[in-house]
Formats: C-alpha cells, sequence, structure tokens
C-alpha cells in the first residue's frame, strides 16, 4: 500500500498537463540500468558504438550552445564537462541530472565547495546541458531538414516569377494593371540554427514541427492600404491558396478586418452609384492611415513588442521531391538483373519505392506598410529587442537552478 502511494510528480505533470519535459526540475533516474532504458525508450541505443558517437555530437553541440548563446561575460562551464570523460558521459548526465538539490548560482565555479555542494552543483549543470541535447535531437531528426533545399527552391520560385523590379529598391508584384508596388521584398532562405534552438528554449509549448518560419518572406508596401491590396492580388494569382493557411497562426495588427471591410465595401458601393467623387473616396481611404485602429498590444506572441504593426500568416505548399533511395534501388537493380542467379533474388523483394515523394512545407508571410516597417527594425518594436527577450527567456529556463 505505501508503495502504491508513490507517485513521481513532475513526470505526472508532463503527461496530464501538458508541461515540458524541460521545465522538470530533475529526472528519476536511480542507476545505470535505468539510464540506459530511458535511452533506449527515447530513440537510442547506446550499446551501438555509432549511436554513442551520435550521442557525443549532440552533447558537443550543446555545451558549444551554452558557451556561445546563453552565458554572460565572466560565466563559464565546469571544466569535467568541457571535455569526454567519465563526468560527461550520457549515463553519468542522466544520474546526476535526478539528484535533488538546491539551487546554486552559476557564480560558485570560482569558489571552493563541499563534497554534497559540488555534487548539487554537478547535477544542475547535468540537468542543463540535458535541456538543451533534448531540443537539439529533436531538431536534428525533423524530417523536414533533409528536404529544405527542394521545398525552398520551389516555394521561393513560386513568388519570383510574379515579382518584376521597377527601379532600385522598388519592385512590382503582379502586373501593371493588377500588380502592387513593393517598397521591400525580402525573403528568409534559411532560419540559422542557434535562432531555432533559442526559439524552441525560450517557449514552454514550442515543438519542433511548430517552428513555421525557416522560410518566409516580409513585403513592405507603401501604404496600410496596398497591404491589403497585396493580399487579394497573392490570392487572385494563386501564390497563397486558402485551404493551404495554416489556421489560428493569422494575425492582423494594421487595420481591424471589420473596420476596413466596412469602410472599402461602402467606398466601392458610392463610386459604383456615381455618389462619391474619386478624390473624396481616396479621402476616405487615407483616413484608414491616419487612425490608430488596432489597440496596442494586439499581437499573438508575447515576446513581440506592443507597437509591432503587420499582417502575418503561416502556409504550407506541397513539395514534390527526389527520393535518394529510390534511385540507389534502380542501379542495384540493374547491377543485379544481369545474373541469373541474383535475378530470381530480386524478383521475390517486396519494393513500394517512389520516384519521388510529396510532403507539405511550412512558410511564413508578413506583409507591412513602410511606416511599420521602419518602426520594427529602428523604432520601439525593432527586432533587436524582441531577440534579446528571447534569449533571456532560453538562458532562465536552461540555466534555472544556477542562475
Amino acid at each position: 500500500m505505501l508503495q502504491s502511494l508513490k507517485f513521481d510528480w513532475s513526470s505526472i505533470k508532463v503527461a496530464l498537463e501538458g508541461q515540458s519535459a524541460v521545465d522538470i526540475p530533475r529526472l528519476n533516474i536511480k542507476n545505470k540500468t535505468d539510464a540506459k532504458q530511458f535511452l533506449f525508450s527515447y530513440g537510442y541505443d547506446v550499446d551501438d558504438p555509432l549511436i554513442r558517437e551520435e550521442i557525443w555530437r549532440i552533447y558537443f553541440q550543446a555545451i558549444a550552445f551554452i558557451r556561445e548563446q546563453l552565458l554572460d561575460p565572466g560565466e563559464k562551464i565546469p571544466d569535467p564537462f568541457l571535455m569526454r570523460g567519465a563526468s560527461s558521459d550520457i549515463i553519468r548526465l542522466l544520474i546526476e541530472a535526478s539528484e535533488p538539490s538546491k539551487a546554486l548560482l552559476i557564480g560558485s565555479g570560482t569558489q571552493k565547495l563541499s563534497g554534497p555542494m559540488q555534487k548539487a552543483r554537478m547535477g544542475r549543470w547535468a540537468c542543463a546541458i540535458l535541456r538543451v541535447m533534448h531540443i537539439i535531437s529533436h531538431l536534428d531528426n525533423d524530417v523536414r531538414v533533409e528536404n529544405f533545399q527542394a521545398a525552398r527552391e520551389q516555394i521561393f520560385g513560386r513568388f519570383d516569377r510574379f515579382i518584376t523590379q521597377t527601379a532600385p529598391r522598388r519592385w512590382r508584384f503582379g502586373d501593371n494593371s493588377n500588380g502592387v508596388g513593393l517598397v521591400r521584398y525580402i525573403k528568409k532562405e534559411r532560419k540559422e540554427r542557434n535562432s531555432i534552438l533559442i526559439k524552441l528554449l525560450s517557449k514552454p509549448q514550442a515543438v519542433i514541427e511548430e517552428i513555421y518560419d525557416r522560410l518566409g518572406f516580409r513585403f513592405v508596401t507603401e501604404t496600410r492600404f496596398d497591404c491589403y491590396r497585396l493580399l487579394q492580388v497573392l490570392l487572385d494569382f494563386g501564390v497563397i491558396v486558402l485551404p493551404n493557411i495554416q489556421p489560428g497562426r493569422s494575425v492582423n495588427s494594421l487595420i481591424p478586418l471589420d473596420i476596413f471591410k466596412e469602410i472599402t465595401t461602402q467606398t466601392h458601393d458610392e463610386l459604383e452609384k456615381g455618389q462619391l467623387s474619386l478624390r473624396l473616396a481616396r479621402r476616405k481611404i487615407q483616413k484608414l492611415e491616419e487612425e490608430n485602429l488596432v489597440p496596442l498590444g494586439m499581437v499573438r506572441n508575447p515576446l513581440s513588442s506592443r507597437w509591432y504593426r503587420a499582417i502575418q500568416f503561416t502556409c504550407r505548399h506541397l513539395i514534390v521531391a527526389q527520393d535518394p533511395t529510390f534511385k540507389f534501388w534502380m542501379e542495384a537493380k540493374a547491377r543485379l538483373e544481369k545474373s541469373a542467379a541474383t535475378r530470381k533474388i530480386v524478383e521475390k523483394i517486396p519494393v513500394s519505392l517512389r520516384e519521388k515523394k510529396t510532403f507539405f512545407y511550412p512558410f511564413e508571410v508578413q506583409i507591412l506598410d513602410v511606416e511599420s516597417y521602419v518602426e520594427s527594425i529602428g523604432g520601439r518594436s525593432r527586432h533587436r529587442d524582441y531577440k534579446q527577450k528571447q534569449r533571456l527567456m532560453a538562458r532562465n529556463r536552461v540555466l534555472r537552478d544556477l542562475v
């Protein structure tokens, strides 16, 4: 009865309350056998020499990331963790990360500690390193990584064919009769690896499958009205397809849609009926630019500035990519069929490979007017401040018991 009332509450919370494993204070691994079983269930068989080398690769990537991205000047990782040895072995890390201990400041690396205090400090460092290793493992085993190049070429090609440069630092999306002028046409060709790790570590609910902005576009128009016109043109040209817009990932902090719809519909109807001159129609649209119709703070991301103004949404595009295993099989099959002895074996091998594979790949679209764009790069909503907040949250989450 006594044993049946004992629960590992940290693990229970992860399973029942959706808490991230990164945020649990410690693991529940008692010995080497537990550690090996934990790793096997995670997906790593440490008895396989190749797997152990892969774990070491992830380990040293985590060490480099913590040193270069999370530590402040004067802070350091304890020396035993900087080299390949007993202290940094994955089995030892898991066991040490399961030791209960009080918080120990990162600055204690310059002080002499008693045996129990030193052990507790090493356990907290083991936890910090394992948190980053976990995120790196999921990032490196994301199936989208190997198909990134094909996705980038096909998604960018879809947009580039409608873009014309009309002057230095000026572009047009669409043709002269039904296009929109652009002040900037910026393509995010790859989200930097450390930036992805920071993003995943800064948000408790973030998982690798929800990194949607590895690829993306930023369109900057002259006016806010042109932002909405550009969105309509993207839909009209079929570059954006409604069923492939990701639900729940759209933000509009330029002009509330109900107000924009009311003003533009009314203006259109009055113009069509001859009740309004072109000058007055332009004036009504201009007022949409002048009035601050969106309450400050209307943003989805808690790290974003309350001054940030943009249309933003996530799309998915169906990518067609070559399957390298198919080419290998066809070459091997051709060689095997040359021999009568191996030809019969080939006929018995069931093969369901396809020359090409298809999958949906996400990309992000941002549309800003020039005033909002200038604000985002040098004003109150500048991107640098956003990244600094993100880095601080990641630092506190990984080094939670050390800083």
